[in-house]
């Protein structure tokens, strides 16, 4: 079994090695902002696909299932070696010190970075529906492809937050999905995105601990930083917006009927 465990390696490290050329990277959130909708949808209807079919629904799960286990099994392998990392060299290390990313975090952050490419399905998947893919949509996948695709190439130390926070939210989330598919409804959506608005701030707070030990960043870790949490500023605006309109109009009907 030896050879074809290697060669799975291998062939993951090519992926990994390709994804991190800044030509895809260019490349690949282009065709994903300006042609893949049209194509996605140009699929939808040369095949016939409705969206209440059966063969949707199970593409739906089985991609929301696939992501479930992956954030989650990514969770339980980060978690633990950050904690660590803290406990033995403690806050400031875990921002400033090199280590931390010769140590786990380089080799996870990047396979994280990879599997943002992978979340575009998303967005296909509205389609797939005939629906709308909203501005939020575009806005947080392709801002947090090149968040992660700086952070890495600068091996950035802050990227530990969003490894470790948006891994444990989207196992909850996808999870939920999964369910929500097979028709499962409960008023976790409306928990989940508080819990997606908090990891927002949680991550511009802890981050922001870098900015006040001195030496703890170069130019380009510095400049990456700024930019995720301007772009993480963005998402908390437009979840925001999101959830005053998806939960509070829905409370104001429900008095309204009262």
């Amino acid at each position: 079994m030896y050879p074809y465990v290697q060669m799975l390696e291998s062939a993951a490290q090519a992926a990994v090695t390709v994804a991190f050329r800044p030509t895809f990277c260019v490349v690949a959130l282009v065709f994903y902002a300006f042609l893949s909708k049209p194509l996605v949808a140009a699929l939808r209807d040369a095949t016939g696909l409705e969206p209440t079919s059966s063969a949707l629904k199970l593409f739906v799960f089985l991609h929301n299932l696939a992501l479930a286990i992956f954030s989650g099994g990514f969770f339980f392998c980060v978690f633990p070696a950050f904690y660590a990392f803290l406990g033995q060299q403690g806050w400031v290390a875990l921002h400033c010190n090199s280590e931390l990313w010769g140590s786990f975090l380089g080799y996870w952050a990047k396979i994280f970075y990879v599997s943002k490419f992978w979340e575009f399905i998303d967005t296909w998947i509205l389609v797939l529906k005939g629906k709308e893919p909203s501005f939020l949509q575009l806005y947080h996948h392709i801002g947090i492809a090149i968040a992660m695709y700086l952070g890495c190439v600068y091996e950035c130390n802050w990227l530990i937050w969003p490894c470790v926070l948006n891994s444990f939210i989207h196992t909850l989330m996808y999870t939920y999905y999964a369910l929500a598919t097979c028709g499962f409804k409960s008023k976790w959506a409306k928990l989940l995105t508080k819990m997606q608005l908090g990891q927002f701030v949680m991550g511009i707070a802890f981050s922001s601990s870098s900015y006040f030990f001195q030496g703890c960043l170069n130019v380009g870790q510095a400049s990456s930083m700024v930019f995720i949490q301007i772009y993480a500023v963005g998402l908390i605006y437009l979840f925001y917006q999101m959830y005053k309109s998806k939960y509070k109009k829905k409370k104001t009907t429900s008095d309204k009927a009262q």
